[in-house]
């Protein structure tokens, strides 16, 4: 299970400063400075309290791995970046061997995957995605 005591040692473990901020049309954005990481995020965008413990482990993979870029880099970048973020994310916070119990265990549907380790659905869907497609594991000795 993701609590957010989860999320908030991982921010403090990568010193990263964490702002409650209203940015525009997006929900959370990670800035670099000096080597230097801070987190914005627009918690009234956000829909759920599973849809922020998603959006800040995407935003603390960037800082964790570095990938961050300017506003205007190629979208192949940007797609780079975003892969990794997302990948940090899912390794840190959806390992393989936890996912894979909770199947044996008999969560197999994505709504009760989310609700098994209490984030959104969208997390839940992307790292089986990035496992199975990605990294080429199978979940079929879970079922």
């Amino acid at each position: 299970m993701i609590e957010f005591s989860d999320i908030y040692k991982a921010i403090k473990d990568n010193d990263i400063k964490l702002y409650q901020y209203d940015i525009g049309n997006m929900k959370s954005a990670t800035i670099e400075l000096s080597g230097k990481y801070a987190i914005f995020a627009d918690i009234s965008r956000i829909g759920s309290i599973k849809e922020a413990k998603r959006a800040l482990a995407h935003e603390i993979g960037h800082c964790a791995t570095g990938a961050t870029h300017k506003v205007c880099s190629p979208l192949d970048l940007v797609g780079q970046h975003e892969y990794k973020a997302n990948r940090w994310a899912v390794e840190r916070f959806l390992p393989f061997d936890e996912l894979q119990q909770a199947m044996k265990d008999g969560y197999t549907e994505l709504w009760q995957l989310a609700e098994y380790f209490n984030i959104s659905e969208r997390a839940i869907r992307w790292a089986l995605h990035y496992y199975t497609e990605n990294r080429g594991m199978s979940f079929n000795e879970a079922s």
